[in-house]
């Protein structure tokens, strides 16, 4: 069962950030997961946003990959008109929440990891449906028990996912089937099975109808006495 999964992460990265997300990567890889980036392995002519769309719509799950793309030493927050002072401020690009959004309409299995030190909201912020994974980019932090235990409890989460998919895919609507079809669907053992089953109900059928009939078979006349009597 081959899994598929869309990495989130900016562009331009700087080389610390580059080689841990090649770790993370390379970790995917020795998990049995293939990863689809944009504008990396992923090409299309059309619009940025339609095109991701449609990629993470076929993919099993989402990695989210956030890092520091924007930097101010100072800057205020305005909440019901009350200013706040704000220091040190570290932002990833937008694409992050935008994407992360997109997979969560999907009800796609997301993992969050987030540099150290980016402020915590939207996307990167707890308290929804998934757990954030902070961490400092250290790419020997991929070897750790720590990250190997989340990815295993996500890969576990995707795989339960595409396995119920799976299942609601295969189930049909037999009423939309004709007996041709329905019968070229079943293998030869099973169809001895299933007309075991159909005779063992003609019989038990039968076996009723003779003693509510007063040990007549349905199909027998009744004697002229019964029948003056039922009526």
């Amino acid at each position: 069962m081959e899994i598929e999964i869309f990495i989130s992460k900016g562009g331009d990265e700087s080389t610390l950030q580059r080689a841990f997300v090649d770790a993370v990567i390379d970790a995917l890889k020795t998990a049995g997961i293939k990863s689809r980036i944009m504008f990396e392995n992923e090409w299309s002519h059309e619009q940025p946003l339609k095109v991701i769309k449609k990629t993470i719509s076929e993919c099993d799950g989402l990695l989210v990959i956030a890092y520091t793309r924007s930097e101010f030493e100072k800057g205020k927050e305005l909440r019901c008109n009350i200013e706040k002072e704000l220091t040190n401020i570290k932002l990833p690009t937008t694409w992050t929440h935008i994407e992360g959004a997109i997979a969560y309409a999907y009800e796609l299995p997301m993992w969050i990891i987030a540099e150290d030190g980016l402020k915590s909201e939207g996307l990167i912020e707890k308290g929804y449906d998934w757990n954030v994974y902070w961490s400092n980019l250290d790419v020997d932090e991929v070897k750790s028990d720590k990250f190997r235990g989340y990815l295993q409890s996500w890969k576990l989460a995707i795989e339960e996912k595409k396995s119920a998919k799976s299942n609601m895919e295969l189930e049909i609507d037999l009423s939309k089937l004709g007996l041709g079809k329905l019968f070229a669907m079943i293998s030869l053992p099973q169809l001895w099975k299933l007309l075991g089953v159909l005779a063992t109900i003609i019989a038990l059928t039968a076996t009723g109808s003779y003693k509510l009939g007063a040990d007549q078979w349905p199909w027998q006349d009744k004697p002229n006495k019964q029948i003056n009597q039922d009526k």
